[in-house]
């Protein structure tokens, strides 16, 4: 049988990923941190699609709980990888604590890269895989309400790019997912109402399941960055063809 890990599994694009894979035949170990949610989702999984799906309650803030969530998988060949943990800070970076502000990098870099590291490894061994690692639009469009999202986000970016370049020879692919506006518990957790989720313009909102099915397609054909949307990749286009100079001042009217 297959096994994906699929981290930040309770909601949204980690719990479609997750009903999506186990669709597809796969074992799953999720994890998150709500385990009434998320177990409730392993219970539909398994009774849906009949596979095996071990919970496992880790915070990523945490490096213990990561490292037993290592543990329990480190004699377990993983085919699927999907690195989905993600934050954001309801508070700017300097009118926050420097250790609540910190948590964001245990997350999105260090926990996010352990555990890369040791699956990465494997199915450079194996000489088969797929890694999709969650990054976000946001990661092109920094902004003085995001310092750490935005970085730490472009950091997942770079980081999957190399790895894409240096695993591609062996068969392995590997896909920085950078969704733009997405409806799921990750905007509910920040106070953004749904009467936010509307259609103006470029911004279009998407499910996580929509997401999901296009990333998944786009995975098998290739690898490196990809974005999801007609919209958004014009919103990047336009993004990346903008002077930095004009986009500061964009930006800041923006937040005005």
């Amino acid at each position: 049988m297959k096994n994906a890990l699929i981290t930040g599994a309770t909601s949204g694009i980690g719990a479609a990923f997750a009903r999506k894979l186990g669709k597809e035949g796969y074992n799953l170990y999720i994890t998150g941190r709500r385990e009434e949610i998320i177990e409730k989702l392993a219970q539909e999984i398994r009774e849906k699609h009949n596979v095996a799906v071990e919970v496992i309650i880790a915070d990523f803030t945490i490096p213990s709980e990561v490292d037993f969530l290592l543990e329990k998988i480190v004699s377990v060949d993983i085919e699927f990888l999907v690195n989905n943990v993600g934050f954001g800070h309801e508070k700017r970076f300097l009118d926050d604590t420097y250790e609540n502000q910190r948590k964001m990098i245990e997350a999105h870099i260090e926990s996010f890269s352990k555990i890369t590291h040791l699956v990465a490894r494997k199915m450079k061994n194996m000489k088969k895989g797929q890694i999709i690692n969650v990054s976000s639009l946001a990661a092109f469009t920094p902004a003085s309400f995001n310092h750490l999202y935005s970085s730490t986000k472009s950091f997942v970016i770079t980081f999957s790019e190399a790895l894409y370049i240096e695993l591609l020879p062996l068969g392995i692919n590997i896909q920085a997912l950078c969704p733009g506006f997405t409806k799921s518990d990750f905007h509910r957790s920040l106070d953004i109402k749904e009467k936010t989720f509307k259609n103006r313009g470029l911004v279009r909102w998407m499910s996580s399941e929509e997401v999901v099915r296009l990333s998944l397609k786009a995975i098998g054909k290739t690898g490196g960055i990809y974005i999801p949307g007609l919209s958004n990749k014009i919103l990047y286009t336009i993004i990346k063809l903008l002077p930095r100079k004009l986009y500061y001042i964009m930006a800041r009217h923006m937040e005005m």
